[in-house]
């Protein structure tokens, strides 16, 4: 008998003389290196219930985590996501946390198109083509307060023209000259400019219908202008879309579900 074959007996009698390690999932000493090895893949069942369910809906999600018995949800209002445990136990008894469920509102085409014009400066004809992609969302503001259609607001928009004005003065005195000058750049748009620009969206899939004011600033530093867009207290509106969120997931869940503002991880 060679030497690598009395080794392997070796093992195999210390692995017996082991026997098993006392683990919850079945688990075996094999003889190489000693490794712990599971065995719950040749069970018929697994050794515990693991999983992750992920979901932009609000309405799946719930229908997801009421129906267990026992579900904390961690609420992350700034990125309007939320993930709940259904097995982390307590500090006694400490669960695994590996079945879980994760639910991230997806911001709907027109909000996204909204946030991006944001801070946007534009072209006349970039920002009217702008406008009439997104017509069945906007309407407008004049700078006289008149309301304005999505057409109409798009035409005032390519009407815009810029005017320059010229000043000239020049002084002569017995001991000194004079001069000064004065460029100006004046943009219009016939009686009236575009001011505001409403733009109307569900934001995300389970918040409400909300009303975007972006204000419209015409920049005449060139011969051509260029339209620059702001939303108006954006950061205020996203508050109030994120205090939305949780109220909208509170109505959702049952009551034995525990739900926590802010994030955790394991």
């Amino acid at each position: 008998m060679d030497h690598q074959a009395i080794e392997k007996i070796q093992a195999l009698v210390h692995a017996a003389q082991i026997g098993n390690p006392g683990t919850d999932v079945p688990t075996l000493l094999v003889p190489d290196g000693y490794e712990l090895t599971s065995l719950e893949k040749y069970q018929s069942t697994p050794a515990r219930f693991r999983g992750t369910f992920s979901t932009s809906s609000i309405e799946d999600y719930g229908n997801y985590v009421n129906a267990e018995n026992e579900a904390r949800v961690f609420v992350d209002i700034d990125d309007m996501r939320a993930a709940t445990f259904f097995d982390l136990g307590n500090p006694t008894a400490p669960g695994h946390g590996e079945h879980r469920a994760y639910l991230k509102l997806e911001a709907t085409g027109a909000y996204v198109a909204c946030l991006q014009a944001n801070g946007t400066s534009f072209a006349q004809k970039e920002l009217a083509h702008w406008i009439e992609d997104w017509h069945h969302c906007i309407t407008g503001i004049d700078s006289n307060g008149q309301e304005l259609t999505a057409k109409q607001l798009a035409n005032s928009v390519r009407k815009i023209e810029i005017k320059a004005t010229s000043e000239r003065s020049h002084e002569d005195g017995d001991w000194n000259t004079k001069r000064s000058g004065m460029d100006a750049l004046d943009a219009s748009a016939g009686d009236s400019t575009p001011d505001i620009i409403r733009f109307h969206c569900i934001p995300y899939e389970g918040l409400a219908f909300r009303t975007f004011e972006i204000r419209v600033s015409i920049m005449a530093d060139d011969t051509k202008p260029r339209l620059k867009l702001r939303i108006i207290g954006l950061e205020t509106v996203k508050e109030e879309m994120a205090k939305e969120f949780k109220e909208v997931l509170v109505n959702e869940l049952d009551e034995h579900v525990t739900l926590l503002l802010g994030a955790f991880s394991k």
